[in-house]
This record gives structure tokens, C-alpha cells and sequence, in this order.
């Protein structure tokens, strides 16, 4: 990891170069109200279809009283069924101590699991892991100081569910499993946002850096934690648009192995089935179980923050790599309040972006940028006064298109 911070020498000189002095463009404790709300159709392979609901409101009042509070929910109804519920900058000390909240529950869900989690692998060759009663809790409080460029957080979380069947690709049933997991999280870390803004900055240097320990649940398990080092690079060009260089790793390390006899490993998946049981999916199963237990597990690529053009979790490992650099330009920087009945807010900004972004992942540092994908793009951001950005964008790839519609820049982690 010394290494690659040694390499971005040059690149943080390059940007601190391009600034001399860094002041907010605006108030960084934005306390102006705004509203979303949405319906959201959606359709899960191995979970179902139905329709969801979103509301989101930005720096709640309390009578006459500003706050910076917000609060989020989804109601979900269909085949999946569920919500969150989020409350996020609760001001428990105004501009000095925050806390976020929220929680989940889900009768449904559904996620990819690879077969084979390296940059080479086949992008049909998956298999869909069936959810059920899923639920989940997160807490973080965060320290804030300096206008908000320094910030310091602690972040916790509690998960449960049940896996319930494996499917193929086509959502047809492989083999019927009754396995209950339930596990908890911690990670610590600090941001120093020194930009023009923090919502939607034109200059200056972002860092946020997060460590995250997963400790053994079981006596198979591995030991490890988690570093993560994001770092943002803004470079003013034109009147008022910006140039975004971004550099992300992620990398495990592994205090203690978990067990990595696949044969065992083998039996243990086998134990979960009880209907259909395919032997070849059990076996894929058990030797990424292996891998995460001999090298530990860092994160991924694809999704809608990083590789967009790929799926969500479409590349993992234990090392992780990727960069980026986005073209935003600004059109209009001019404050226009608008109030469309299922939203309101006030535009501040409304940009085109083009972006480029490049990633690795392996199991061992050595091993990063033996291959890599690549994703291009163009989209779109409309910047709010209440602190939404609302984003959509356009990515393809070697694999093809994708298209992204989310409330947040990309490259973003809990630092933000």
C-alpha cells in the first residue's frame, strides 16, 4: 500500500498546483427543504417484481426551527415486500456531532454470486442467491470540524437473512438451502474535504479513508480487515465547470486464514441443501468460499459508482484498484426554485458529464493490473440546494450498456 501512495505524489501536487487557496462557495450546513418522490417499479431475477415507493426529504424543519435533518424511506410491495426507513445528519450537536440511522427488512431478495470472481471470468457464469427475511440495522456518528473539511466517523452495522434457494441466471431453481446468517460490522475512519464545496465542488482535494475489521463469526472463518483509501482531485477549468481525477484501493488483510480444505468446504455447502442439490454449483460455491477464507474479501467493481458499464459486484477480491477521471460541465450555476409537486427544491448547478474509468482486482497485490476493464460515459447532474444530485448516466464497456439513476456523484464511500 506504500507504494501506491507514493505513486500519488505527483498527482496530489498536480492539484494542489491548480489552487492556491481554497474558501466554501456556500454554506456547507445547508438547511434549505426539499423533496422527492417517486415510484419504483422493479424486477429481480429470483426475487420478483412489484413496485416501490420513495420519499426523500432534505433538511426537515421543526416548526420554525431549520435542521439539517433528512429522512428517506422506501415502501416496497410485489413479490419482494419490505422498506428502510433512514434519518441521516440528525444534528445531536448543530455543525459539531451527527448521526445517521436507519434500518431495513425485506420478505425477499436476491443477489449475483460469480463463479469465478476474477477480471477474466465468463459475465453469464453466475448463479442468483435467493434471500429470505432479511433485515438490517446501521448507526454511524461523525465529528465534524473546520466547516466540514475535516471529519471523523464511526460506522456499525447488523445483518441477517436466510438463504433459501439458488437459481440459475434465468431465475430456475438449481437446488432448495435453509442457511441462516447473521453478522455485524464496524468500520472508523476520517474525511478531509478541502474543496470549494462538499456537495458540489469545482476545486480542491478530497480524501476519505476507511477501515473496516471483520472479525471471525465462526471457528472457519478468516480474521481480516479491510483498508480503503478514496481520494478526489478537482481542477477548475472553464468559468465555472471542473475536471475530476479519482483514485480508489481497497485491500484485506488477513490476521488469521479460515479454513481453505475444499473438500470440507464442499460437505459444509452440501449440508445446506436439503432439495435439487446440484453438485457442480456446490463445489463453485465452495472454492469462493475458499478463496475468501485464504485471502480475505476487499470489495468490488461494477455498479453504479465505480466500472458503471458492468453490473453490481460484477468483479472481487481481496485487493482492489481502480481510477477515473469525469469532465463535468457546468451550463448553468444560477439559483432557479422549482416545485414540480412530486419534487422541490432549488438548482443550483445543472452539468454534462463525460467520464472514463479503468479497474483491477485481484486476490494478491501483485497481481493488480495483470488485467483491467474499462467503462466510458456520459450523463448528466442536476445539483440541488437541499443537497441532492440528482444523477443519470450512461456507461458501456466490454460487456455493454448500462444505464444509472441515483441521487449522489459517483466514486463515493461512508466517508460521504
Amino acid at each position: 500500500m506504500l507504494k501506491k501512495t507514493l505513486f500519488l505524489i505527483p498527482f496530489l501536487f498536480l492539484i494542489h498546483s491548480s489552487v492556491s487557496a481554497i474558501e466554501r462557495r456556500t454554506e456547507q450546513f445547508s438547511t434549505e427543504f426539499g423533496y422527492l418522490t417517486l415510484p419504483l417499479p422493479y424486477v429481480i431475477p429470483g426475487a420478483g417484481m412489484g413496485l416501490g415507493f420513495l420519499g426523500g426529504f432534505n433538511n426537515v424543519p421543526f416548526g420554525s426551527t431549520e435542521t439539517t435533518l433528512d429522512l428517506f424511506a422506501i415502501l416496497i410491495t410485489g413479490d419482494i415486500g419490505g422498506g428502510i426507513v433512514l434519518a441521516t445528519d440528525v444534528p445531536v450537536i448543530p455543525k459539531f456531532l451527527l448521526l445517521d440511522i436507519g434500518q431495513g427488512n425485506f420478505d425477499k431478495g436476491s443477489f449475483r454470486s460469480y463463479r469465478d470472481r476474477r477480471m477474466s471470468s465468463d459475465p453469464d457464469d453466475y448463479v442468483i442467491s435467493e434471500l429470505s427475511d432479511t433485515r438490517f440495522k446501521f448507526t454511524r456518528l461523525t465529528l465534524t470540524f473546520f466547516d466540514r473539511m475535516l471529519d471523523v466517523f464511526t460506522f456499525g452495522t447488523n445483518n441477517k437473512s436466510t438463504l433459501s434457494a439458488v437459481r440459475d441466471k434465468d431465475g430456475d431453481l438449481i437446488y432448495e438451502a435453509n442457511q441462516s446468517f447473521e453478522g455485524d460490522s464496524r468500520s472508523n475512519g476520517f474525511q478531509i474535504d478541502w474543496t470549494d464545496d462538499r456537495t458540489d465542488p469545482q476545486k480542491g482535494l478530497k480524501l476519505i479513508y476507511t477501515n473496516s475489521d471483520s472479525p471471525a463469526s465462526t471457528s472457519d472463518s478468516p480474521d481480516y480487515f479491510v483498508e480503503n483509501y478514496n481520494i478526489t482531485g478537482y481542477v477548475p477549468v472553464l468559468s465555472y465547470s471542473t475536471i475530476a481525477l479519482n483514485w480508489y484501493r481497497s485491500g484485506a488483510t488477513v490476521r488469521r486464514q479460515g479454513n481453505t480444505d475444499l473438500d470440507y468446504l464442499i460437505a459444509r455447502e452440501t449440508a445446506t441443501c436439503f432439495s435439487n442439490c446440484d453438485t457442480a454449483t456446490i463445489e463453485v460455491l465452495a472454492k469462493n468460499r475458499q478463496a475468501t477464507n485464504q485471502y480475505g474479501s476487499a470489495g468490488s467493481l461494477g455498479g453504479t459508482e465505480r466500472l458503471r458499464s458492468y453490473v453490481g459486484g460484477r468483479f472481487s477480491g481481496a485487493q482492489v484498484e481502480s481510477r477515473g477521471i469525469e469532465f463535468r460541465w457546468n451550463l448553468s450555476d444560477e439559483k432557479t426554485a422549482f416545485d414540480w409537486y412530486f419534487i422541490k427544491d432549488i438548482r443550483t448547478g445543472f452539468q454534462v458529464a463525460f467520464f472514463y474509468e479503468e479497474g483491477t482486482v485481484a486476490d494478491s497485490e501483485s497481481d493488480l493490473w495483470n488485467e483491467k476493464r474499462t467503462s466510458a460515459g456520459i450523463g448528466t447532474r442536476l445539483v440541488t440546494g437541499s443537497g441532492f444530485v440528482y444523477r443519470l448516466d450512461y456507461a458501456t464497456g466490454k460487456e455493454g450498456g448500462s444505464t444509472i439513476v441515483i441521487f449522489d456523484y459517483p466514486w463515493g464511500t461512508f466517508g460521504q
